[in-house]
């Protein structure tokens, strides 16, 4: 009985989340509602690159975080690259953190984008 209990209750809460995400793209300026990471989140978008970032960055502002990470493809092997995330408040809406992965040395037009010059220059926070 539990389990048709939390079946029935589970569409709703889909639905919510799914109404929250499309509220969040919406509310970042972002077309279209599919993820591009699995590990999305109404509240943890992905976003495709460093200068994708810098479109929302320059939108709404936020809070630039970056932090060295290594990542796994699906044969194994790892590599490292930089995380960068904006967490930012959408008013009426949440919290929100928009991520990508930017690998400095072969991006280096990264480093003269506001997002990550005004992080790396004063630590300022724009928004």
């Amino acid at each position: 009985m539990p389990n048709r209990t939390r079946t029935r209750l589970c569409p709703q809460r889909d639905r919510a989340r799914t109404l929250l995400a499309a509220r969040v793209r919406q509310g970042l300026g972002l077309r279209g509602t599919h993820a591009i990471d699995p590990g999305d989140t109404p509240t943890r978008v992905t976003v495709w690159d460093i200068r994708s970032l810098q479109d929302v960055y320059a939108r709404v502002g936020g809070r630039l975080s970056l932090a060295q990470v290594t990542r796994t493809v699906s044969d194994g092997t790892t590599y490292s690259i930089v995380e960068a995330t904006v967490t930012t408040r959408l008013p009426g809406l949440a919290t929100v953190d928009i991520t990508t992965d930017w690998d400095p040395a072969t991006e280096l037009d990264g480093y003269t984008l506001p997002v990550i010059a005004d992080h790396t220059t004063t630590g300022a926070r724009r928004g």
